[in-house]
């Protein structure tokens, strides 16, 4: 789903694309989403907030539990589970 919605994982502007392709997936269809991570080598923090930050920001903890990762490095999938975990802990404070 990465490289479909957006062709670098590096700015805001790129960020927002993914966010809107997985607002749509999740609005759209029941059960879980899948966030393909074919070809992505890594990710910026800006890309990240505006992308999953802002999906928290949207659906909260049951957005972040209807997404599946799916072609990942394990370095990638640590980030993201950590950054989430950053995420509901920075929103509940």
């Amino acid at each position: 789903m990465v490289a479909s919605a957006t062709t670098s994982t590096l700015s805001n502007a790129d960020g927002y694309k993914l966010f809107v392709a997985l607002k749509e997936a999740l609005t759209e269809q029941p059960g879980s989403v899948t966030l393909d991570l074919t070809d992505v080598v890594n990710f910026s923090s800006s890309f990240l907030n505006s992308s999953l930050g802002a999906l928290y920001d949207e659906f909260g903890t049951e957005g972040y539990k209807r997404l599946r990762l799916n072609n990942y490095k394990p370095a990638q999938a640590k980030m993201l589970k950590e950054y989430m975990a950053d995420v509901a802990r920075t929103h509940h404070a």
